[in-house]
Protein backbone atom coordinates (compact mmCIF):
# COMPACT_ATOMS: atom_id res chain seq x y z
CA UNK A 1 0.00 0.00 0.00
CA UNK A 2 1.21 3.50 -1.28
CA UNK A 3 -0.04 6.39 0.66
CA UNK A 4 -0.35 9.51 -2.16
CA UNK A 5 0.09 12.29 0.76
CA UNK A 6 3.37 11.08 2.48
CA UNK A 7 5.34 8.47 -0.01
CA UNK A 8 8.02 10.26 -1.97
CA UNK A 9 8.01 8.40 -4.78
CA UNK A 10 4.52 8.60 -5.44
CA UNK A 11 4.51 10.37 -8.83
CA UNK A 12 7.00 8.01 -10.39
CA UNK A 13 4.81 5.37 -9.87
CA UNK A 14 1.71 6.55 -10.81
CA UNK A 15 3.36 7.44 -13.95
CA UNK A 16 4.31 3.90 -14.31
CA UNK A 17 1.11 2.71 -14.04
CA UNK A 18 -0.36 5.40 -16.65
CA UNK A 19 -2.44 7.08 -14.06
CA UNK A 20 -3.28 10.22 -12.05
CA UNK A 21 -4.29 10.93 -8.41
CA UNK A 22 -7.74 11.69 -9.64
CA UNK A 23 -7.78 7.54 -10.70
CA UNK A 24 -7.12 6.31 -7.16
CA UNK A 25 -7.32 4.14 -5.55
CA UNK A 26 -5.61 1.26 -7.65
CA UNK A 27 -5.02 -2.09 -7.25
CA UNK A 28 -1.73 -3.52 -8.98
CA UNK A 29 -0.29 -6.72 -8.86
CA UNK A 30 3.07 -6.94 -9.77
CA UNK A 31 3.52 -4.29 -12.74
CA UNK A 32 -0.24 -5.26 -13.89
CA UNK A 33 -2.81 -2.36 -13.38
CA UNK A 34 -5.40 -4.73 -12.13
CA UNK A 35 -8.27 -1.77 -11.37
CA UNK A 36 -8.65 2.20 -11.20
CA UNK A 37 -11.02 3.57 -8.36
CA UNK A 38 -13.09 0.16 -8.18
CA UNK A 39 -16.17 -0.22 -6.26
CA UNK A 40 -15.86 -1.87 -3.20
CA UNK A 41 -18.16 -5.01 -5.63
CA UNK A 42 -15.53 -4.66 -8.50
CA UNK A 43 -12.82 -4.80 -6.20
CA UNK A 44 -14.32 -8.00 -4.14
CA UNK A 45 -14.82 -10.06 -7.96
CA UNK A 46 -12.00 -8.97 -9.04
CA UNK A 47 -9.91 -10.89 -5.93
CA UNK A 48 -12.29 -13.43 -5.80
CA UNK A 49 -14.04 -13.01 -2.27
CA UNK A 50 -17.39 -12.49 -3.37
CA UNK A 51 -20.01 -15.14 -2.77
CA UNK A 52 -23.12 -14.24 -5.08
CA UNK A 53 -26.29 -14.58 -3.05
CA UNK A 54 -28.10 -17.66 -3.41
CA UNK A 55 -32.00 -18.08 -4.06
CA UNK A 56 -33.20 -19.88 -1.06
CA UNK A 57 -34.71 -19.47 1.97
CA UNK A 58 -32.29 -18.87 4.98
CA UNK A 59 -32.98 -19.63 8.72
CA UNK A 60 -31.63 -16.34 9.82
CA UNK A 61 -30.42 -13.50 7.72
CA UNK A 62 -28.25 -11.29 9.39
CA UNK A 63 -27.94 -7.80 7.84
CA UNK A 64 -24.37 -6.13 8.82
CA UNK A 65 -21.28 -8.06 8.93
CA UNK A 66 -19.51 -6.08 11.75
CA UNK A 67 -18.56 -7.57 15.20
CA UNK A 68 -22.15 -8.14 16.07
CA UNK A 69 -23.29 -9.44 12.78
CA UNK A 70 -20.47 -12.36 12.80
CA UNK A 71 -21.11 -13.36 16.23
CA UNK A 72 -24.57 -13.85 15.34
CA UNK A 73 -23.66 -15.90 12.35
CA UNK A 74 -21.18 -17.74 13.87
CA UNK A 75 -24.18 -19.13 17.10
CA UNK A 76 -26.81 -19.38 14.04
CA UNK A 77 -24.95 -21.37 11.88
CA UNK A 78 -23.37 -23.22 14.96
CA UNK A 79 -26.47 -24.44 15.93
CA UNK A 80 -27.46 -25.78 12.22
CA UNK A 81 -29.69 -22.77 11.32
CA UNK A 82 -29.25 -21.89 7.22
CA UNK A 83 -27.23 -18.40 8.11
CA UNK A 84 -26.61 -16.01 5.44
CA UNK A 85 -24.93 -12.68 6.64
CA UNK A 86 -25.56 -9.57 4.43
CA UNK A 87 -22.99 -6.75 4.60
CA UNK A 88 -22.85 -3.66 1.74
CA UNK A 89 -19.10 -2.54 2.81
CA UNK A 90 -16.45 -5.08 3.56
CA UNK A 91 -16.26 -7.52 6.36
CA UNK A 92 -15.82 -6.49 10.25
CA UNK A 93 -18.08 -3.42 9.21
CA UNK A 94 -16.83 -0.04 10.80
CA UNK A 95 -14.63 -2.17 13.21
CA UNK A 96 -12.64 -3.78 10.69
CA UNK A 97 -10.79 -0.84 9.86
CA UNK A 98 -9.95 -0.16 13.15
CA UNK A 99 -6.59 -0.17 13.86
CA UNK A 100 -6.76 -1.34 17.76
CA UNK A 101 -9.62 -2.80 19.18
CA UNK A 102 -9.40 -2.51 23.07
CA UNK A 103 -12.93 -3.01 24.50
CA UNK A 104 -13.45 -6.44 23.33
CA UNK A 105 -14.41 -9.41 24.69
CA UNK A 106 -11.64 -11.99 24.88
CA UNK A 107 -8.65 -9.93 23.89
CA UNK A 108 -7.51 -7.70 27.01
CA UNK A 109 -4.24 -6.67 25.33
CA UNK A 110 -6.07 -5.51 22.27
CA UNK A 111 -6.62 -6.62 18.78
CA UNK A 112 -7.22 -5.08 15.01
CA UNK A 113 -10.41 -5.05 13.39
CA UNK A 114 -9.03 -6.60 10.69
CA UNK A 115 -8.27 -9.67 12.97
CA UNK A 116 -11.19 -9.76 15.26
CA UNK A 117 -13.02 -9.73 11.43
CA UNK A 118 -11.12 -12.39 10.08
CA UNK A 119 -11.23 -14.82 13.07
CA UNK A 120 -14.96 -14.16 13.34
CA UNK A 121 -15.32 -14.75 9.14
CA UNK A 122 -13.00 -17.91 9.88
CA UNK A 123 -16.10 -19.16 12.67
CA UNK A 124 -18.58 -18.54 10.30
CA UNK A 125 -16.97 -20.26 7.70
CA UNK A 126 -16.17 -23.73 9.69
CA UNK A 127 -19.98 -23.64 10.27
CA UNK A 128 -21.35 -22.78 7.04
CA UNK A 129 -22.46 -19.43 7.27
CA UNK A 130 -22.73 -17.79 3.68
CA UNK A 131 -21.53 -14.39 3.79
CA UNK A 132 -22.46 -12.18 1.07
CA UNK A 133 -20.13 -9.16 0.77
CA UNK A 134 -20.73 -6.80 -0.97
CA UNK A 135 -23.94 -7.16 -1.05
CA UNK A 136 -26.25 -3.83 0.11
CA UNK A 137 -29.52 -4.25 1.50
CA UNK A 138 -32.41 -2.06 0.68
CA UNK A 139 -35.58 -4.07 1.65
CA UNK A 140 -36.22 -7.76 3.17
CA UNK A 141 -39.82 -9.13 3.31
CA UNK A 142 -41.23 -11.45 5.95
CA UNK A 143 -44.35 -13.97 5.62
CA UNK A 144 -45.96 -15.66 8.25
CA UNK A 145 -45.26 -15.69 12.12
CA UNK A 146 -41.89 -17.44 11.38
CA UNK A 147 -40.22 -14.66 9.84
CA UNK A 148 -39.04 -16.55 6.97
CA UNK A 149 -37.98 -14.47 4.56
CA UNK A 150 -39.77 -14.26 1.54
CA UNK A 151 -37.94 -11.78 -1.19
CA UNK A 152 -35.11 -10.10 -0.23
CA UNK A 153 -34.12 -7.02 -3.18
CA UNK A 154 -30.75 -5.67 -3.23
CA UNK A 155 -28.76 -3.28 -5.12
CA UNK A 156 -26.35 -4.44 -7.87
Amino acid sequence: MVDLETDPHVDMLLKHFGVTESDTPVVAFGATLLLRNPSNRQLADAIGIRQPLESRVYDLVVVGGGPAGLAAAVYGASEGLRTVVLEGTAPGGQAGSSMRIENYLGFPTGVTGSELAGRAILQANKFGAHLSIPTPVNRLMFESAYAVVHMMEVRP
